[in-house]
C-alpha cells in the first residue's frame, strides 16, 4: 500500500515539475482598460496600462501589440479617499486593483488576482498615480496569476481545436487569409491543437502572399504611372521592398522596380544607388513564423470588441 502511495507521489510530482517546465512563448494576451473605469484620470490609466504590458510580458508573454481574443484586465475599486492636512494638502488613497485574465471575446473569465495600493500626492491624478506605481509585476503573486491565465489559454486551444480550424476553413473560403492567420497566430505551439493545425499554415501563407503580391503590384504601377519621379519612385519603391520573394508575381515586381531604378538612374534622379532593395528569400525563416509575422499585422490594425460583463 505504501509503494502505492509513493507511486501516485511520484507521477503527481513528476506532472508539476513537466508543466513548470512548459515554454508558454507565443501565447498572446492582449491589455485592454474598459471604458467603464472613467473616474480614473487620463494619465493614471495610462500608466495602469503599463502595469498591465509589464504583468503579461514576464517570461515570454506577448502583450497588447497583437490583438487576441484573450485579455487581461483591471478594476479599481476605492478603498479609502483622504484629504491630509498638510501644507500644501495632499489627498491619499487606498486603492484595490483586481486583475483579470480570459476569453475577451466569448466573456469568459479564466482566472483574478487582487493586490492593494496606496499613493499620496498634491491632487488626485498624483495620487493614483503614486498608488499604480507601487504595482509590482514581478511579485510572485502576480506572477502565478498569469502562469494559470497561460494554462487556461492553452487548456482553451486543446478543448476547441475544432472550432479553431472550422473557424479558419470558413476565413479561408471567403479569400480572408491575413484573417486566417491570425487565428492561426494565436494557436500556442506547446497546445496539442497546434499539432493538428500546422500543417494547415504553410498553404494559407502561400495564398496570403500571392494576394497581397497581386494588391501591392497594382498598387505600385498606379504610383509609378501617374508620376515617374523620384518622390513617385520612392513610394512605389517602399511597396515593392515589402513583397515577399515566394509570391507568385514576384517576377513582375522584379520588372516593375527594374524599370523604375533604370528611368531614376537614366533621369539623373539619383547619383548613387536607389536605396530601395527587394526582398531575399530567406531559407532560414520558416513558413510558419513568416505567416505568423502576418497574422500579427493584420491583428495590429483590428479593433476588437471585448465582452467583459460580468467579470466584476
Amino acid at each position: 500500500m505504501k509503494n502505492i502511495i509513493y507511486f501516485l507521489m511520484l507521477i503527481s510530482s513528476l506532472s508539476l515539475v513537466a508543466q513548470d517546465q512548459i515554454n508558454y512563448d507565443g501565447i498572446f494576451i492582449g491589455t485592454y482598460v474598459p471604458h467603464q473605469i472613467e473616474s480614473i484620470p487620463s494619465a493614471a490609466k495610462k500608466m495602469l496600462s503599463t502595469k498591465l504590458n509589464q504583468i503579461v510580458t514576464q517570461k515570454g508573454i506577448a502583450d497588447n501589440s497583437y490583438n487576441s481574443r484573450f485579455i487581461i484586465t483591471p478594476n479599481v475599486m476605492v478603498l479609502t479617499k483622504d484629504v491630509l492636512p498638510t501644507a500644501p494638502p495632499k489627498v491619499a488613497l487606498n486603492l484595490e486593483v483586481t486583475f483579470y485574465i480570459g476569453d475577451g471575446i466569448e466573456g469568459t473569465v479564466f482566472t483574478s488576482e487582487t493586490v492593494s495600493a496606496k499613493g499620496v500626492g498634491t491632487n488626485e491624478n498624483k495620487a493614483y498615480i503614486s498608488a499604480i506605481r507601487q504595482i509590482r509585476p514581478k511579485s510572485p503573486i502576480l506572477q502565478e496569476f498569469v502562469k494559470n491565465g497561460k494554462k487556461r489559454v492553452i487548456d482553451y486551444y486543446n478543448s476547441n481545436c475544432n472550432l479553431v480550424q472550422r473557424k479558419v476553413e470558413g476565413l479561408s473560403a471567403q479569400n480572408k487569409y491575413e484573417e486566417a492567420l491570425a487565428v492561426l497566430a494565436g494557436v500556442p505551439e506547446v497546445s496539442s491543437c497546434f499539432e493538428t493545425i500546422k500543417n494547415k499554415i504553410s498553404p494559407i501563407y502561400i495564398q496570403a502572399i500571392n494576394v497581397g503580391c497581386t494588391r501591392k503590384l497594382n498598387e505600385a504601377r498606379s504610383i509609378w504611372s501617374a508620376n515617374q519621379d523620384l518622390r513617385a519612385a520612392n513610394k512605389a519603391g517602399a511597396i515593392l521592398a515589402s513583397i515577399d520573394p515566394q509570391a507568385s508575381c514576384f517576377g513582375e515586381v522584379t520588372t516593375l522596380y527594374q524599370n523604375i531604378a533604370d528611368r531614376i538612374k537614366a533621369k539623373e534622379l539619383l547619383d548613387r544607388d536607389w536605396q530601395y532593395k527587394l526582398k531575399e528569400l530567406d531559407v532560414e525563416t520558416s513558413s510558419i513564423k513568416a505567416a505568423r509575422d502576418i497574422g500579427v499585422a493584420y491583428g495590429l490594425n483590428q479593433q476588437p470588441t471585448y465582452n467583459i460583463k460580468g467579470w466584476y
